[in-house]
């Protein structure tokens, strides 16, 4: 198959990625960034939408993230997936992600409110207690599987907490999650009705937390939604928590798991960034975010006819981000495939860029950097002892495998 012809939608494509580009088709996007910045993509799958235009360049992605006017995220489909647990126009329940306007921003603006500077100092005091014990069970294995018992294991305690879910629900909760987020590895997902089944489970148990926090509310997330019944309904009380979930444990799973990957493959960063464990500069987590992509793309609606690179768009046209493409887009970075965590200027389009731009980012980079501090702290050497192994997905960039061996100080 040849860079022109390449399907950068295929899930095979991301299962059998090149580790030394990140796992990424970086030669097909090129090519599309070049020749082809936006197209007219045909689906091919009954899982996936008939047809989206595609914009690959960086700025062609942050124009279309932050234009909320013309490109509608209230008018069905999140991604290229025909069904999502948070599309309510296609049997999902309503979550800010498929919201615009004011109803968006009060949503946003209760949850927003869980993230004040007392809550973000006691996140930072558990998240430094779990990655102590994290790294305290891996050193005692040696050698394992870093994306599960790290990459899964921080974000599982971390968002637990910023959710609300008490720890002895976990395990489950975030296994929901998992079945979900990936439906087409056989691995993780055996077929459609189990991921039907998933999420039946996690909205039933989402709306029996949400009856004990109404009765003895929190300072987290869930109990500032139920909280403020006249501006978030049951529904989208369930949207909101499968979008919570589902997005900011497998952003940072993914981050961590391709950072890791990273780092093993560049020994100079490695290093670099052991000199620096005892405070990791934002640099270092925003490159990791960058190269990690945890999300290929995002879809929205547009509103009315108009041009990008001279294709007409269509009201009603899904135009597709594909974010990928434009974390490696040479007009927006100085050498793009260079894996720098010194970078100073980063435009990553990782968390978003527009009204829709991940509300717990700031919580995503804290849990990341005070688990790579405490596991470089702690650590003379990590070694990979086998290949990765990608997550089957053209949506989610997950790692399925990455095994290392770790030795203490």
């Amino acid at each position: 198959m040849s860079v022109a012809t390449t399907n950068v939608f295929d899930p095979e494509l991301y299962a059998e990625g090149d580790p030394s580009t990140f796992g990424l088709p970086l030669d097909a996007y090129d090519y599309l960034r070049d020749e082809k910045p936006c197209y007219l993509h045909e689906f091919n799958d009954p899982m996936l939408i008939d047809r989206a235009w595609v914009v690959s360049r960086h700025d062609d992605i942050w124009a279309v993230d932050r234009n909320s006017e013309l490109y509608a995220a209230d008018r069905g489909y999140v991604n290229a997936w025909k069904v999502t647990p948070i599309d309510p126009n296609m049997g999902g329940m309503p979550a800010m992600l498929t919201m615009d306007g004011a109803k968006h921003r009060a949503q946003r603006g209760v949850m927003s409110k869980a993230f004040t500077p007392g809550f973000v100092k006691k996140l930072e005091e558990k998240f430094r207690e779990y990655a102590v014990n994290i790294v305290d069970r891996a050193l005692e294995k040696g050698t394992f599987n870093f994306v599960h018992e790290i990459g899964h294991a921080m974000p599982m305690e971390a968002l637990g907490d910023v959710l609300g879910v008490p720890n002895e629900d976990r395990p489950n909760f975030f296994g929901w999650v998992d079945t979900f987020a990936a439906p087409f590895d056989t691995r993780i997902t055996p077929s459609f009705d189990h991921v039907m089944e998933a999420i039946g489970n996690l909205m039933v148990y989402a709306g029996d937390l949400a009856e004990i926090k109404r009765a003895n509310p929190g300072d987290d997330v869930l109990s500032r939604i139920v909280q403020a019944p006249d501006i978030i309904s049951e529904d989208e009380m369930l949207g909101n928590v499968a979008l919570l979930a589902s997005g900011a444990a497998e952003s940072t799973r993914t981050a961590l798991s391709h950072g890791m990957h990273s780092m093993l493959n560049n020994p100079d960063q490695m290093q670099w960034l052991r000199e620096r464990a005892d405070d990791i500069p934002n640099t270092a987590i925003q490159e990791i975010v960058r190269i990690a992509s945890p999300f290929t793309h995002l879809v929205r609606t547009a509103t009315a006819t108009h041009e990008i690179h001279g294709q007409t768009i269509e009201e009603g046209d899904i135009v597709l981000m594909l974010f990928t493409s434009g974390n490696f887009d040479p007009r927006a970075f100085d050498q793009p495939r260079k894996f720098d965590l010194s970078r100073e200027n980063n435009p990553h389009v990782s968390f978003g860029r527009g009204p829709h731009q991940c509300l717990g980012k700031h919580v995503v980079t804290l849990e990341m950097k005070i688990l790579l501090e405490e596991l470089l702290r702690r650590t003379s050497s990590i070694e990979q002892v086998g290949d990765i192994s990608y997550v089957k997905d053209n949506y989610s960039r997950g790692v399925y495998d990455l095994p290392v061996t770790i030795k203490g100080r």
